[in-house]
């Protein structure tokens, strides 16, 4: 796992007088708040994988870390292991400019995001983050997109309400998912007649081509040599794709899929034809679930359609493979829905701490 920056600095010494009031016992339960590193977060992450829930690639140390690497300059950390007592609740891995606090991500990377808890313990946690917010002098939460099943958007809205304060919530965005079947076979059958057509057709035109195959990628030194590859194939897709890949947003990117590969929860797939890589996709393998997170094509092959059949065959290798969920993530693109998948709201939520 390569070294990544951690801004010790800001992590340990966020705000003066912290070390007075976070362990304070002058209001209701032992709320306490412990401020942690990045080290100290992979740590929990290892210690309390099946206690606390870890319930995207987008929350997990190696993700959190690297973006705070690449994009945290001029923001303060507010990453905290809230406690009662001796209870762990859960933890809450913040940002601060001014009063505003945000997840440690942002939506341009960053698909969705929640709070990392303790199940059971949603009210408690909510609970003692909103006090611990507020003696610190945070006076917003503006968290980006969140799931509806989200732990957020299910606890957190009941528990400002107690307090006096409301969650503002914003449908801004969409994400695809869908449930996989036990075989490809069993998939086919649940799309509709004009689709099981059109995915036969396509893959009937591929087949008379040159020889293909789905190269998988899965160890950490294959994934990094041929990360120059997939980024090759992701500005040659579209302009806008080259356009959206800043300096800052490659840098980052090769850090985390390296970060995620040396956990395996990286396959980079390449659909070759003719022995050449004609198609991409970046997929994430975390919890029984597989998240399309980008992909890319060869223009030169398009008219074999292998940006799509690309993706088609990491989804039959998925229910190969036991995969119960496939997410496709954010963006309303046509063919997900095509595909057979759901769509799923993302909200952006705000709250006032007054």
């Amino acid at each position: 796992m390569p070294h990544c920056c951690t801004h010790q600095g800001n992590n340990t010494a966020f705000r003066a007088g912290t070390e007075h009031w976070m362990n304070s016992a002058d209001w209701k339960g032992a709320f306490s708040a412990v401020p942690l590193s990045f080290e100290l977060l992979s740590a929990r992450w290892s210690a309390t994988a099946d206690a606390l829930t870890w319930n995207s690639p987008f929350v997990l140390p190696p993700w959190l870390e690297n973006w705070w690497s690449a994009f945290g300059t001029g923001q303060d950390l507010l990453l905290w292991e809230i406690r009662d007592g001796d209870r762990l609740l859960g933890i809450a891995p913040l940002r601060v400019e001014g009063e505003t606090a945000r997840f440690i991500g942002d939506v341009d990377v960053c698909d969705y995001q929640d709070f990392i808890v303790n199940p059971g313990q949603d009210c408690a946690f909510f609970t003692a983050l909103l006090q611990l917010l507020s003696r610190q002098g945070i006076r917003r939460l503006d968290l980006g997109l969140v799931r509806p099943d989200s732990l957020t958007m299910r606890a957190l809205p009941a528990v400002a309400g107690a307090v006096g304060s409301e969650v503002l919530r914003e449908e801004e965005d969409v994400s695809f998912e869908m449930t996989l079947p036990l075989t490809w076979e069993a998939y086919l059958s649940e799309l509709s007649g004009k689709e099981r057509h059109e995915i036969h057709r396509k893959f009937r035109r591929l087949h008379r081509g040159s020889a293909h195959r789905l190269e998988v990628l899965e160890a950490p030194r294959d994934v990094e040599c041929a990360m120059d590859e997939f980024l090759r194939l992701f500005r040659l897709s579209r302009p806008e794709k080259g356009e959206f890949l800043t300096e800052a947003r490659e840098r980052f990117l090769r850090l985390v899929v390296q970060a995620l590969a040396e956990h395996r929860l990286v396959k980079l797939c390449f659909l070759e034809v003719g022995g050449a890589r004609a198609a991409s996709a970046l997929c994430f393998d975390y919890n029984g679930s597989v998240y399309l997170y980008n992909s890319g094509l060869d223009p030169g092959y398009r008219h074999l359609s292998v940006g799509l059949l690309c993706k088609l065959l990491t989804l039959r290798r998925s229910i190969e493979d036991g995969r119960r969920v496939y997410d496709f993530l954010k963006g309303a693109e046509t063919y997900k829905r095509r595909l057979g998948a759901r769509p799923v709201p993302l909200y952006r939520c705000r709250l006032s701490l007054g």
